[in-house]
């Protein structure tokens, strides 16, 4: 986003290696422009956000919340939390970026736990973009696990 001249980015991660790394990047990408890094959960700084903070693009990428079938139920809440929260920052004709890495939830599942969440949280919104893995990720034909990677982006109202 700073690259295609954001007036401002705030990242948030629970990693500082993380924050890190991108201080880095920018640094050496020779970008002035605000930028905040946030050491914090993710869901807590949108909770807190929320009431005063809105965003033009939300990406929202967290590690997997389901790690194995048991915990299809559980991951799937809070792919549904996460929604909610993410589409609560979003400013009005603003766009939302939700991801999961996590193999036991299919897409559809995905999807619609991500429609729940951003209802809930009031918004509409429209599917511009959806997809997984870009070619150079490459999915193994008789192991449909390894078609992890899911992404949808949201246009809110």
């Amino acid at each position: 986003a700073l690259m295609a001249g954001a007036a401002s980015v705030t990242f948030v991660d629970s990693s500082q290696g993380a924050l890190d790394l991108t201080a880095r990047n920018i640094a050496l990408s020779g970008i002035t422009r605000p930028t905040s890094l946030v050491r914090a959960d993710a869901m807590e700084f949108m909770e807190r956000e929320a009431p005063q903070t809105r965003f033009d693009i939300v990406i929202a990428d967290p590690p997997p919340f389901i790690r194995s079938r048991k915990d299809l139920e559980a991951g799937a809440k809070g792919y549904r939390k996460l929604a909610r929260l993410a589409a609560g920052l979003v400013t009005s004709g603003g766009f939302l970026y939700l991801a999961s890495c996590s193999h036991a939830i299919s897409m559809e599942r995905f999807a619609e736990e991500c429609a729940a969440g951003i209802s809930r949280a009031g918004r509409s919104a429209r599917i511009i973009a959806s997809g997984g893995a870009a070619p150079d990720h490459p999915v193994h034909p008789h192991l449909p696990e390894s078609a992890y990677l899911k992404a949808i982006v949201y246009h809110l109202e």
